[in-house]
Protein backbone atom coordinates (compact mmCIF):
# COMPACT_ATOMS: atom_id res chain seq x y z
CA UNK A 1 0.00 0.00 0.00
CA UNK A 2 1.51 3.26 -0.85
CA UNK A 3 1.28 6.45 1.48
CA UNK A 4 -0.88 8.34 -0.24
CA UNK A 5 -3.20 5.48 -0.10
CA UNK A 6 -3.05 5.45 3.66
CA UNK A 7 -3.24 9.03 3.71
CA UNK A 8 -6.75 8.46 2.56
CA UNK A 9 -7.87 6.11 5.16
CA UNK A 10 -6.74 8.83 7.57
CA UNK A 11 -8.54 11.67 6.05
CA UNK A 12 -11.63 9.25 6.10
CA UNK A 13 -11.18 8.85 9.66
CA UNK A 14 -10.51 12.52 10.67
CA UNK A 15 -10.78 15.27 7.69
CA UNK A 16 -7.81 16.76 7.67
CA UNK A 17 -9.16 20.35 6.67
CA UNK A 18 -11.02 20.43 10.02
CA UNK A 19 -8.34 21.53 11.77
CA UNK A 20 -7.81 24.55 13.01
CA UNK A 21 -6.16 27.19 10.64
CA UNK A 22 -3.24 27.83 12.66
CA UNK A 23 -2.39 23.80 12.55
CA UNK A 24 0.16 21.61 10.53
CA UNK A 25 -1.49 18.39 9.68
CA UNK A 26 -1.47 15.47 6.79
CA UNK A 27 2.17 14.72 5.25
CA UNK A 28 4.65 16.56 6.71
CA UNK A 29 8.01 14.42 5.35
CA UNK A 30 8.23 11.91 2.69
CA UNK A 31 6.96 10.41 -0.61
CA UNK A 32 2.98 9.60 -1.20
CA UNK A 33 4.04 7.40 -3.75
CA UNK A 34 6.08 4.96 -1.52
CA UNK A 35 4.95 1.78 -0.98
CA UNK A 36 4.96 0.41 2.47
CA UNK A 37 4.63 -2.89 4.53
CA UNK A 38 3.94 -1.37 8.39
CA UNK A 39 3.21 1.85 9.93
CA UNK A 40 3.55 3.16 13.56
CA UNK A 41 1.55 5.51 15.70
CA UNK A 42 2.57 7.91 18.04
CA UNK A 43 1.42 10.76 20.28
CA UNK A 44 4.58 12.84 19.03
CA UNK A 45 7.54 12.92 16.56
CA UNK A 46 10.61 12.15 19.05
CA UNK A 47 14.01 10.62 18.31
CA UNK A 48 12.55 7.57 20.04
CA UNK A 49 9.09 6.74 18.20
CA UNK A 50 11.29 7.68 14.85
CA UNK A 51 13.88 5.00 15.58
CA UNK A 52 11.48 2.11 16.73
CA UNK A 53 9.99 2.98 13.12
CA UNK A 54 12.99 1.90 11.84
CA UNK A 55 13.29 -1.21 13.83
CA UNK A 56 9.87 -2.44 12.53
CA UNK A 57 10.46 -1.55 9.64
CA UNK A 58 7.66 1.25 8.97
CA UNK A 59 7.72 3.10 6.03
CA UNK A 60 5.23 5.67 7.69
CA UNK A 61 4.88 7.18 11.08
CA UNK A 62 1.77 8.54 12.39
CA UNK A 63 1.69 10.93 15.06
CA UNK A 64 -0.73 13.38 16.92
CA UNK A 65 1.90 16.43 17.41
CA UNK A 66 3.01 18.11 14.10
CA UNK A 67 6.50 17.76 14.02
CA UNK A 68 6.57 21.73 12.90
CA UNK A 69 4.01 24.68 13.24
CA UNK A 70 5.11 27.39 11.42
CA UNK A 71 6.92 28.40 8.27
CA UNK A 72 10.95 26.84 8.73
CA UNK A 73 13.61 28.87 7.30
CA UNK A 74 16.31 26.59 7.10
CA UNK A 75 17.41 23.11 8.01
CA UNK A 76 20.03 23.40 10.44
CA UNK A 77 21.15 20.01 12.15
CA UNK A 78 22.18 21.50 14.97
CA UNK A 79 18.42 21.83 15.31
CA UNK A 80 16.96 19.03 16.55
CA UNK A 81 13.79 19.52 14.24
CA UNK A 82 16.47 19.53 10.97
CA UNK A 83 17.72 16.37 12.82
CA UNK A 84 14.64 14.29 12.68
CA UNK A 85 13.74 15.12 9.09
CA UNK A 86 16.99 13.91 8.31
CA UNK A 87 16.78 10.64 9.75
CA UNK A 88 13.18 10.56 8.35
CA UNK A 89 14.76 11.29 4.79
CA UNK A 90 17.47 9.15 5.36
CA UNK A 91 15.53 5.70 6.23
CA UNK A 92 12.59 6.58 3.71
CA UNK A 93 10.20 7.12 6.64
CA UNK A 94 6.83 8.97 5.81
CA UNK A 95 5.61 11.55 8.57
CA UNK A 96 2.03 12.36 8.41
CA UNK A 97 0.01 14.76 11.63
CA UNK A 98 -3.27 14.06 12.59
CA UNK A 99 -3.92 16.76 15.36
CA UNK A 100 -6.70 19.24 16.02
CA UNK A 101 -8.51 17.17 13.33
CA UNK A 102 -7.93 14.11 15.31
CA UNK A 103 -9.05 16.31 18.82
CA UNK A 104 -12.55 17.12 17.40
CA UNK A 105 -12.90 13.66 15.04
CA UNK A 106 -16.01 11.12 16.40
CA UNK A 107 -13.90 8.60 18.26
CA UNK A 108 -11.07 10.63 18.42
CA UNK A 109 -9.10 12.14 21.53
CA UNK A 110 -11.91 14.51 22.98
CA UNK A 111 -14.16 11.49 22.58
CA UNK A 112 -11.15 9.06 23.79
CA UNK A 113 -10.32 11.14 27.13
CA UNK A 114 -14.40 11.65 27.64
CA UNK A 115 -14.61 7.69 27.85
CA UNK A 116 -11.75 7.46 30.44
CA UNK A 117 -13.64 9.49 32.57
CA UNK A 118 -16.35 7.10 32.14
CA UNK A 119 -18.80 9.96 30.76
CA UNK A 120 -22.50 9.09 29.51
CA UNK A 121 -24.56 11.46 27.60
CA UNK A 122 -21.69 13.09 25.83
CA UNK A 123 -22.40 15.80 23.60
CA UNK A 124 -19.94 17.48 21.16
CA UNK A 125 -18.83 20.87 21.23
CA UNK A 126 -15.75 20.66 18.71
CA UNK A 127 -12.90 20.66 20.37
CA UNK A 128 -14.74 20.00 23.82
CA UNK A 129 -16.83 17.50 24.72
CA UNK A 130 -19.65 17.59 27.36
CA UNK A 131 -20.94 14.33 29.54
CA UNK A 132 -22.08 13.25 32.51
CA UNK A 133 -21.60 11.12 35.46
CA UNK A 134 -23.99 8.56 36.67
CA UNK A 135 -24.12 10.14 39.82
CA UNK A 136 -23.12 13.22 41.67
CA UNK A 137 -19.80 12.93 43.81
CA UNK A 138 -17.03 14.93 45.66
CA UNK A 139 -14.18 16.07 43.33
CA UNK A 140 -12.00 14.84 45.97
CA UNK A 141 -13.19 11.49 45.94
CA UNK A 142 -13.68 11.54 42.41
CA UNK A 143 -10.25 12.00 40.87
CA UNK A 144 -9.20 9.07 43.35
CA UNK A 145 -11.30 7.29 40.37
CA UNK A 146 -9.40 8.59 37.48
CA UNK A 147 -6.91 6.33 35.53
CA UNK A 148 -4.22 8.92 35.37
CA UNK A 149 -1.20 9.12 36.89
CA UNK A 150 -0.24 13.06 37.80
CA UNK A 151 -3.56 15.40 38.00
CA UNK A 152 -3.72 19.04 39.95
CA UNK A 153 -6.61 20.79 40.26
CA UNK A 154 -8.63 23.55 41.61
CA UNK A 155 -11.43 22.71 44.24
CA UNK A 156 -14.17 25.13 43.79
CA UNK A 157 -16.43 23.45 45.94
CA UNK A 158 -18.97 21.96 43.85
CA UNK A 159 -19.94 18.48 43.41
CA UNK A 160 -18.73 16.77 40.61
CA UNK A 161 -22.10 15.91 37.97
CA UNK A 162 -21.09 17.30 34.50
CA UNK A 163 -18.48 17.92 33.18
CA UNK A 164 -16.75 19.39 30.28
CA UNK A 165 -13.79 17.95 28.57
CA UNK A 166 -10.97 19.17 25.97
CA UNK A 167 -7.33 17.33 25.42
CA UNK A 168 -4.15 19.25 25.25
CA UNK A 169 -4.29 22.79 26.12
CA UNK A 170 -7.91 23.50 25.73
CA UNK A 171 -8.11 26.00 29.46
CA UNK A 172 -9.66 29.11 26.84
CA UNK A 173 -12.50 26.76 26.49
CA UNK A 174 -13.43 26.49 30.69
CA UNK A 175 -16.17 29.55 29.84
CA UNK A 176 -17.74 27.77 27.39
CA UNK A 177 -17.78 24.93 29.55
CA UNK A 178 -19.23 27.06 32.57
CA UNK A 179 -21.71 28.35 30.27
CA UNK A 180 -23.11 24.90 29.46
CA UNK A 181 -23.52 24.15 33.01
CA UNK A 182 -20.73 21.98 33.63
CA UNK A 183 -19.42 21.94 37.29
CA UNK A 184 -16.03 20.80 36.29
CA UNK A 185 -13.57 21.34 33.53
CA UNK A 186 -10.99 18.63 32.50
CA UNK A 187 -7.83 19.73 30.03
CA UNK A 188 -4.15 20.05 30.51
CA UNK A 189 -1.24 22.86 30.47
CA UNK A 190 -4.10 24.78 33.38
CA UNK A 191 -1.77 28.28 33.96
CA UNK A 192 -1.88 29.44 37.23
CA UNK A 193 -3.50 32.70 36.50
CA UNK A 194 -6.39 30.83 34.67
CA UNK A 195 -7.08 28.22 37.12
CA UNK A 196 -7.72 31.02 39.88
CA UNK A 197 -9.95 32.76 37.76
CA UNK A 198 -12.04 29.88 36.70
CA UNK A 199 -12.09 28.52 40.07
CA UNK A 200 -13.76 31.66 41.41
CA UNK A 201 -16.08 31.50 38.95
CA UNK A 202 -17.44 28.42 40.41
CA UNK A 203 -15.94 25.67 38.00
CA UNK A 204 -14.19 22.87 39.54
CA UNK A 205 -10.20 22.15 37.60
CA UNK A 206 -8.82 19.40 36.60
CA UNK A 207 -5.40 19.59 35.11
CA UNK A 208 -4.06 15.53 33.81
CA UNK A 209 -1.31 17.49 31.65
CA UNK A 210 -0.77 17.82 27.86
CA UNK A 211 0.88 14.33 27.77
CA UNK A 212 -1.97 12.91 30.05
CA UNK A 213 -5.03 14.21 28.10
CA UNK A 214 -3.72 13.11 24.63
CA UNK A 215 -1.71 9.63 24.97
CA UNK A 216 -4.42 7.98 26.04
CA UNK A 217 -5.54 7.94 22.03
CA UNK A 218 -2.49 6.24 20.50
CA UNK A 219 -3.53 2.70 21.30
CA UNK A 220 -7.32 3.21 20.23
CA UNK A 221 -6.24 5.06 17.21
CA UNK A 222 -3.14 2.47 16.77
CA UNK A 223 -6.36 -0.82 16.80
CA UNK A 224 -8.55 1.53 14.28
CA UNK A 225 -6.13 1.34 11.77
CA UNK A 226 -5.86 -2.06 12.35
CA UNK A 227 -9.11 -3.39 11.16
CA UNK A 228 -9.22 -0.42 8.39
CA UNK A 229 -5.44 -1.17 6.83
CA UNK A 230 -5.69 -5.49 7.02
CA UNK A 231 -2.15 -6.59 5.66
CA UNK A 232 -0.65 -3.83 7.30
CA UNK A 233 1.36 -4.07 10.18
CA UNK A 234 0.31 -1.43 13.04
CA UNK A 235 2.50 -0.26 16.06
CA UNK A 236 2.00 1.62 19.02
CA UNK A 237 4.83 3.80 20.23
CA UNK A 238 3.96 4.77 23.86
CA UNK A 239 6.10 8.22 24.05
CA UNK A 240 7.46 9.18 27.37
CA UNK A 241 5.89 12.36 29.57
CA UNK A 242 8.28 14.76 28.64
CA UNK A 243 7.81 15.98 32.24
CA UNK A 244 9.29 13.82 35.27
CA UNK A 245 7.58 14.20 38.58
CA UNK A 246 8.19 14.22 42.00
CA UNK A 247 6.24 12.23 44.77
CA UNK A 248 4.73 14.37 47.38
CA UNK A 249 6.07 13.87 50.63
CA UNK A 250 3.73 11.41 53.23
CA UNK A 251 4.03 13.24 56.02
Amino acid sequence: MRVKEIITILDEIAPFDTAEPWDNVGLLVGDPAREIQAVVVALDPCFEAISYAKEKGAGCIVTHHPLFFHPTRSLNLEDATARKVRLLMCWEISLVSMHTNLDIARDGVADVLACALRLSQVKDHGLMRTGMLDEKIALSAWIKTLPFANIRFVDAQRMVHKVGVCPGSGMDMWREAYACGCDTFVTGDVRYHSAQEAGEAGINIIDLGHYGTEEIMVKPLMKRLQRQLPGIYIHAYECRDIFTYTKESED
